[in-house]
């Protein structure tokens, strides 16, 4: 039998039921796969997000010259400049606009309300929201419109002293005693959207921002550019099974396969291993285990006149050596293993299985005939190769 067939059983003979239940589940796998493949339906149903609409929130902001100058005429309007002195042009007007686009249909009531908010916040702070010290807010103004279509803009404007604002900024820091952080000025506008979008009931709340930079001088509108906001909704839809082939095809051979490989390991449990076979297998791991040990030397014919002791396995031959301080000596010529100490020859005979010589010899030691059909001793020297 060959090496490999011999440790297959082997772990058969360990493993058997562990074996069996690994196969036996694979034989529930294809079956179930087989089953679905042509007995099952052609279609499955899936939750798939879509987009069901968007909302959209933008600000336009101008400021009109007051004072006399140089530069510009009284009442002129500056719109969307990134800067604005405050003395010419202490007021900030600004408008405020929303649409959205549904997928289908929409008929929403949109209630909008502008607020003005100031704050002082921690620069260094980390996360989405700052570490906030102290803020204040006051309303500008507020619109609710009913029944608005899709693509129907909603508009409410506001108007702001700015140079109030920074007044105000200073009183509160000089309350306070000082200023810690960072002063933050912004618009917001809040969006509550109620109603039906697609046949759907929505009740939805949308914030919106202009951050406002202020200084003594100066102040300026930053990312005034049009935000969307977009809202999902799930739906149950039915698409074409892409499985099928895998398992119209791999479910059967799966089946086949491990009903077949289960077969044939019932059937080799039928047939352990015989004592003489778990030997060679432990000769084989031991031959590898301790090959560093091990030197291949033909010996000399005097060196079988020594009385012979026998080991029980290369293991413990090796050991003997390791511990006597010797070498084990391979015989090319004997396959045999030998360790030569204190006058006497220890040796280790691997045992033959069918494999190795078309005949299973059960014991190590047991007598064998020369070809010549001389007798050996039992120590294995024959008269020849005294």
């Amino acid at each position: 039998m060959d090496d490999w067939r011999r440790r297959a059983r082997a772990v058969l003979d360990n493993q058997f039921v562990v074996v069996c239940a690994v196969l036996l589940g694979c034989v529930l796998v294809g079956g179930w796969l087989t089953y679905t493949a042509h007995v099952g339906a052609a279609t499955t149903t899936e939750q798939q997000s879509t987009v069901s609409w968007e909302q959209t929130g933008a600000f336009d902001h101008s400021a009109t010259v007051q004072e006399d100058n140089s530069l510009f005429p009284v009442g002129t309007t500056l719109e969307n400049r990134s800067v604005y002195y405050t003395r010419l042009s202490p007021e900030l007007d600004g408008t405020f606009r929303t649409t959205y686009d549904a997928r289908e249909s929409g008929d929403l009531d949109q209630d909008v309300s502008l607020s003005l908010v100031l704050r002082e916040v921690d620069p260094d702070s980390e996360g989405t929201e700052p570490t906030v010290y102290w803020q204040t807010s006051s309303a500008l103004d507020d619109a609710t419109v009913e029944s608005v279509p899709p693509g129907e803009p909603v508009r409410v404007s506001f108007s702001q002293d700015m140079s109030a604002v920074t007044e105000r900024i200073g009183r509160i820091q000089e309350e306070l005693g000082g200023s810690t952080g960072e002063v933050e000025v912004f618009v917001r506008a809040t969006i509550t959207a109620q109603g039906k979008i697609n046949g759907d009931s929505v009740d939805e709340t949308a914030t919106y921002t202009m951050p406002v930079t202020v200084s003594d001088t100066t102040y300026s509108v930053t990312d005034a550019e049009p935000t969307v906001e977009s809202y999902e909704t799930t739906r149950p839809v039915t698409v074409d099974r892409n499985d099928r082939p895998l398992r119209s095809v791999g479910g059967p051979l799966l089946l086949v396969v491990a009903l077949g490989l289960l077969g044939g390991v019932v059937r080799s449990d039928r047939s352990t291993l015989s004592e003489t076979e778990r030997a060679r297998l432990a000769y084989e791991d031991d031959r590898e285990t301790f090959d560093e040990w091990i030197s291949t030397i033909e010996l000399p014919s005097e060196a079988f006149e020594l009385p012979q002791a026998d080991a029980d396995s290369l293991a413990g031959l090796v050991d003997f050596a390791i511990d006597t301080d010797n070498s084990v000596i391979e015989d090319p010529d004997d396959d045999a293993y030998y360790v030569r100490h204190d006058g006497y020859l220890y040796c280790y005979r691997p045992p033959r299985t069918d494999s190795d010589d078309g005949e299973t010899t059960d014991s190590v030691d047991s007598e064998t005939e020369s070809t010549d059909g001389t007798e050996l001793d039992e120590g294995g020297i024959g008269p020849d190769d005294q």
